[in-house]
């Protein structure tokens, strides 16, 4: 596969369609509601607004084109705007709108070491041993970005898309660390799988909810073959982002989340509480979805799912939180 600028050839062009389709979508004609410009003087603030189908949101856009900042046409039928208090308020009684939330804050979570995936029990060796390498499988890791240059990739790596308008770099790391838990020559689980960066998140440590969601919606238009997505990634519930990753699993993407590390109940965060999404040690389980993919293409991810909690290691957690699984992730016999 060619590259241009570090980019696969096949994803600039790609990029290059859905820039086209997005300006093409904004410049229609206004039609009614929020298309009056408001009184400049009038505070705005950022809101992800999510139709109730791809024709209403085009309609929306359409209203309220020249303060879009996104516009969503895969895993979301909706966009990201400006909006003031009478608008907002205005499009929360529309028909056509399915939910109306503000733009807001998404941070990494932090990720630990995979030596224990082959071992049932203590003590460890440090080392993870499986036949499988994940190659032809791969995982889209939606962070910070990613070094793609770094060793432990080789040329398996590239910088896919980056949602904050840089060139996809790392500034921060967590997103290296995160694929190379998952993916790294060295130590990774599944040395051997693809890596392709999807940069959400900034170097001042955290992203927007609307980044997020744009990373996760490029996913889904231009994911291929055996795949996972890595979100090792949080914040407050969010109606949007958890509907656009359960897209993103209904077309056949594996979709992994962060559980979080910090003692606050997954279920009310997303993208770890959205249905559909496999929620747990985020790197981890996407490394090992991978080794499993390499010999079952065709896998779903519900299928995948299953396999993940039916090899793992049970009973081992020690003040293990109630009405958390007492499992430990583990690859089986791949």
């Amino acid at each position: 596969m060619s590259r241009r600028f570090g980019l696969p050839a096949v994803y600039t062009a790609a990029a290059l369609a859905t820039a086209v389709t997005t300006v093409a979508s904004l410049a229609l004609t206004p039609a009614s509601g929020i298309a009056a410009r408001a009184d400049p003087d009038e505070p705005v603030r950022p809101y992800i607004v999510t139709a109730k189908s791809r024709a209403d949101a085009r309609l929306l856009v359409r209203e309220a084109r020249w303060r879009v900042r996104r516009y969503y046409t895969a895993a979301l039928p909706g966009f990201a705007s400006w909006l003031t208090a009478r608008e907002a308020a205005e499009l929360r009684t529309d028909a056509r709108v399915r939910s109306l939330e503000p733009d807001r804050r998404v941070h990494p979570q932090r990720a630990w070491g995979p030596a224990r995936l082959d071992a049932r029990v203590l003590p460890l060796d440090g080392r993870v041993r499986a036949s499988a390498t994940g190659r032809g499988v791969t995982v889209y890791v939606v962070d910070s970005g990613v070094e793609a240059g770094h060793a432990e990739f080789g040329d398996r790596a590239w910088r896919a898309f980056d949602a904050t308008g840089g060139d996809g770099s790392d500034c921060t790391g967590h997103g290296t660390q995160v694929a190379g838990i998952a993916a790294g020559g060295t130590h990774g689980v599944a040395p051997g799988a693809r890596v392709a960066s999807v940069r959400v998140l900034g170097c001042q440590g955290w992203g927007s909810l609307s980044d997020v969601i744009a990373g996760v919606d490029w996913v889904r238009g231009h994911a291929r073959g055996p795949a996972v997505a890595n979100l090792s990634i949080g914040g407050d519930d969010s109606p949007a982002l958890d509907r656009a990753v359960r897209n993103l699993a209904r077309a056949g993407v594996f979709v992994v989340a962060a559980a979080g590390n910090d003692g606050t109940d997954a279920c009310l965060t997303s993208p770890a509480g959205a249905r559909g999404v496999f929620t747990v040690a985020a790197p981890h389980a996407s490394g090992a979805a991978a080794l499993y993919l390499e010999s079952h293409v065709g896998a779903r991810p519900s299928t995948l799912a299953s396999w993940l909690k039916s090899t793992a290691t049970r009973g081992e957690i020690r003040q293990n939180p109630s009405r958390t699984s007492n499992l430990l992730q583990h690859t089986g016999r791949l």
